[in-house]
């Protein structure tokens, strides 16, 4: 077993299911519709498996995305892909600006996408791509493809692969910009590997490359493993900003699967802080579930500002989450930046209330949404069912000086069964320039007549007080 320092326990969220889950009518939630999405042209890519903002890559002044499809073929193998869309003064094209694949079968090519920042210092954003069963030469060893900004797009070839050169670990499952977690000037980003294996089997780990003035560093200049059998570290990273406030960037990473004490998956979430010499080696904050199978740390994200208090958040989703029938409905935690991280509780928390809707499965910043000074965030739910079965859906809470509002200000569902809408969500930046924030969300298995293709879609931020059409949502909320 893993022996940790401070490992607080979520209980809290028992009462706060006792107080509220009394059958009364919950305020209603204002529908957001989709001002763009983009359909798989193949059957069965699983696109919109990942979604994310590149930054600009091309340097125009608008915010790129980028699109996953896990098992897109190149020629006649399914080793995935990804798609990279373009922003400007009219949003998002119909088709993508540029597009990256592999005749690598099993690649899993973009089951993580992100914009990496400036990791070499010329001024463009850079793209990271996860390719986690990539063989090259050893078996599921896992490959980070990175391509670097430039006035004309991005090149047709990665300007850099991360390997690890260690067979099965499955790096690459998680991508994420870093921040400058050093100081020195350059973008550095965090890496998820979720069966790596050392010490103990399929523990994982997270690795940090830093990024210089000819890319990133082809080896880590820092890791952190799971120290349990079957913890899957790495299964979700995220950079959080610079959440106490000290001028470095900082990081946080989950392991789902980790047991503690007799709680089995309870999993687990740990904050690393930036300073000059880099991460710190052990974590300066770590939270435990108290449940078996709430996998809390399944998805970690950076909130932004939410509360306008000058530093950052971060949101952690626990998709396992029970009640107190001990139905797994799911919940999403909030924790506010501090200078002091001696003791810390979430400062606002979101429950389902509909078993096994994987609510919390994925959590991100919206970005400010309706441009109101404070940011938003978003809870996934990919089999949450609203009118049509396991269709999925994505719950918008708006900040403000308390955090996130106590329910849903907007929502937005699958609209089709079984379409794993919300398995993926990703603040897209303001890709139109139009000053509000943009959402990406995917939906994998979104099915065109009989064939299972996935989207990925664009919720374009407005006035919260825009005129919408109305639902009720059975939603349960804290703060």
């Amino acid at each position: 077993m893993l022996q940790r320092p401070f490992l607080p326990i979520i209980t809290f969220c028992y009462l706060l299911l006792l107080l509220v889950s009394s059958g009364a009518a919950h305020p209603a939630a204002s529908a957001l519709p989709a001002s763009w999405f983009y359909e798989s042209v193949q059957a069965s890519a699983d696109l919109g498996y990942a979604v994310g903002s590149a930054g600009d890559v091309n340097g125009d002044g608008y915010l790129d995305v980028v699109v996953g499809a896990v098992k897109y073929a190149q020629s006649s193998v399914k080793g995935g892909a990804v798609f990279l869309f373009y922003g400007g003064p009219g949003g998002l094209r119909s088709q993508p600006d540029w597009f990256f694949g592999t005749d690598m079968n099993g690649a899993e090519l973009g089951a993580a996408v992100a914009g990496a920042g400036d990791v070499n210092g010329d001024g463009y954003d850079d793209l990271i791509v996860g390719a986690p069963g990539c063989s090259s030469p050893e078996p599921k060893e896992g490959c980070v493809f990175v391509f670097y900004g430039a006035a004309g797009g991005l090149r047709s070839t990665p300007d850099q692969t991360l390997q690890l050169d260690r067979r099965d670990s499955y790096l690459g499952t998680a991508v994420d910009a870093a921040g400058d977690v050093n100081g020195d000037g350059y973008a550095d980003v965090i890496v998820g590997a979720k069966w790596y294996t050392d010490n103990q089997t399929n523990e994982g780990a997270a690795f940090l490359f830093l990024g210089g003035a000819d890319g990133l560093s082809a080896t880590p200049a820092w890791q952190f493993k799971g120290n349990q059998g079957g913890a899957s570290l790495g299964t979700a990273v995220a950079g959080v900003g610079d959440v106490n406030g000290d001028g470095f960037d900082d990081v946080l990473v989950g392991a789902p699967f980790f047991d503690h004490d007799n709680a089995i998956d309870a999993g687990y979430a740990a904050l690393f802080l930036g300073s000059a010499d880099g991460l710190t080696a052990a974590p300066t904050w770590e939270l435990s579930g108290s449940h078996t199978n709430a996998r809390l740390g399944y998805a970690v994200a950076g909130a932004g500002d939410v509360n306008g208090d000058g530093l950052p958040d971060f949101l952690i989703g626990a998709p396992g989450w029970p009640n107190p029938a001990d139905q797994a409905v799911g919940a999403a935690f909030l924790f506010a930046g501090t200078d002091n991280w001696t003791t810390v509780t979430p400062l606002w928390t979101a429950v389902s209330d509909q078993p096994n809707a994987q609510f919390g499965a994925a959590v991100s910043s919206a970005g400010d949404m309706n441009g109101d000074g404070y940011a938003d965030v978003v809870v996934g739910a990919y089999r949450y069912s609203q009118g049509q079965s396991k269709e999925g859906a994505i719950f918008i809470y708006l900040g403000t000086p308390g955090g996130p509002t106590p329910l849903p200000h907007w929502t937005a569902e699958g609209n089709k069964a079984d379409t794993m809408f919300g398995f993926s969500v990703a603040p897209a930046g303001e890709v139109n320039g139009d000053g509000y924030a943009d959402l990406l969300v995917g939906a994998p298995e979104y099915r065109n007549q009989t064939e299972l293709r996935g989207r990925a879609f664009l919720f374009t931020g407005r006035d919260a007080n825009a005129p919408t059409c109305t639902i009720f949502l059975p939603i349960i909320s804290d703060n």
